[in-house]
């Protein structure tokens, strides 16, 4: 009867109540008359129908996707008070091939989204803000906002912020606080760190965030390289290990992002010549983080990655997150697409020969799971936050066979690594 009544309005030209019946449509998977009565609300200047447009062509949901068609929509959303729509706005522009060129603007996108409460865009900023001193209290009160709103990872990096000793007196209090909420929704590694947090006092409440959060402190939109540790293991074929290039906080946020999309890793079957085929010389799960699903935390720390090996963005596939059970494994293999095979062709049009390869580990196993290199007689152990990186062809564009490597069976605990495959040439990742 509701739903009949909600029509009836909806026919009669009522925009909330036909952006209420897109919504039904969309949870009906009714994707034609979610669109149908998201073009009614839009042409009525609806700005959570204009979000929503806007979104539909962003992801190719109901609609072709059309990136351009998505800005528009949302900058009308913007105009007609719309949060969510600066939030998509800026995060679109942020993880395309403009972000650069846009910081200010997107910057400002952000802390109109955070300024109006809006979760998504609170966790974002404070993510950010949190990176340098300067912005770090505008970071934590974000962080703090949107915990209260019922974010878990807001809540898991607080509760990491409060543990460097960056709060007041009852930090590690609140801090286990943070942590017990994050480790509710099993948040990965929020257990990890309050496992030695046991008999710890919690704080009598959580501090609030200022009644009006202060927005003029200026944050950095992208990571700066660090120069951090290396290690050269091998100067032919390169190989180099850095060092604590990813903190805890940013492994955990990829394993969150991506664990539930999971499933059984497959491989190229040089027999017969297809990809994608499920074999036994690898047993692990896996997934990727394509354009249309990695978010601005997810892009920071790829990009902090992609600073630290000096590799192009532009050049680079999207990331590929394995995870490793005790018992699962990857057999020696090589990461380039071999020349000889047919199957190769296709794969070789986006961008050419893979060049190297930047294994970064997430979560390390307590016993097995290293990376070894048969032919180079060397194995690397797993260290969390650390980078593998190796080149898989020679400088004079030669496929090198020493790259040959495999994934260690895992004997106790989990292993977690996100890997990204650089190209000769860009590649059609960055789609818009």
């Amino acid at each position: 009867m509701q739903i009949q009544q909600l029509r009836a309005r909806a026919e009669q030209g009522q925009p909330e109540s036909q952006f209420l019946l897109s919504q039904i449509c969309h949870q009906d998977r009714d994707l034609e008359g979610m669109v149908h009565w998201l073009l009614q609300a839009s042409a009525k200047k609806l700005p959570d129908a204009l979000d929503a447009l806007g979104h539909c062509y962003a992801k190719g949901e109901g609609l072709p996707r059309d990136f351009i068609a998505a800005l528009a929509h949302y900058d009308r959303a913007v105009q007609g008070g719309s949060s969510a729509a600066a939030y998509r706005k800026g995060e679109l522009l942020y993880k395309s091939q403009q972000g650069p060129a846009n910081e200010s603007l997107i910057r400002d996108l952000l802390v109109t989204a955070a300024a109006a409460d809006f979760v998504p865009a609170l966790r974002v900023v404070g993510y950010l803000a949190m990176q340098h001193a300067s912005s770090r209290n505008l970071g934590m009160n974000c962080l703090r906002r949107a915990a209260q709103g019922g974010d878990p990872v807001s809540s898991f990096n607080l509760g990491w912020c409060l543990l460097q000793g960056w709060g007041g007196a009852d930090a590690e209090g609140e801090a286990v606080q943070c942590l017990q909420r994050a480790a509710t929704v099993q948040y990965p590694c929020a257990e990890t760190l309050l496992a030695p947090l046991q008999g710890v006092q919690l704080a009598p409440h959580s501090q609030l965030p200022q009644e009006r959060i202060e927005w003029g402190a200026s944050f950095s939109l992208y990571p700066e390289s660090r120069s951090v540790d290396h290690q050269v293991l091998s100067a032919d074929p390169a190989i180099t290990l850095f060092k604590d290039v990813l903190n805890i906080v940013d492994c955990a946020y990829l394993i969150f992002l991506s664990r539930p999309y999971l499933k059984r890793a497959d491989v190229i079957d040089p027999g017969s010549q297809r990809d994608g085929m499920v074999s036994d010389v690898r047993t692990n799960m896996s997934t990727y983080i394509p354009f249309g699903m990695v978010d601005i935390i997810a892009r920071y720390v790829e990009l902090k990655i992609i600073r630290e090996t000096s590799e192009d963005l532009m050049s680079s596939e999207p990331m590929s997150i394995l995870h490793y059970a005790p018992g699962q494994y990857y057999r020696p293999h090589v990461d380039y697409f071999d020349p000889k095979l047919t199957v190769s062709k296709g794969l070789l049009e986006d961008g050419g020969q893979r060049t190297a390869s930047a294994i970064t580990y997430l979560a390390a196993p307590l016993v097995g799971g290293g990376t070894s290199f048969p032919r180079l007689n060397l194995s690397v152990p797993p260290s969390a936050g650390s980078t593998l990186w190796f080149r898989n062809s020679r400088e004079d564009g030669q496929v090198d066979d020493r790259s040959l490597h495999g994934g260690d069976p895992v004997v106790q605990g989990e292993k977690w690594v996100v890997t990204k495959w650089f190209r000769v040439s860009p590649t059609r990742y960055l789609e818009f």
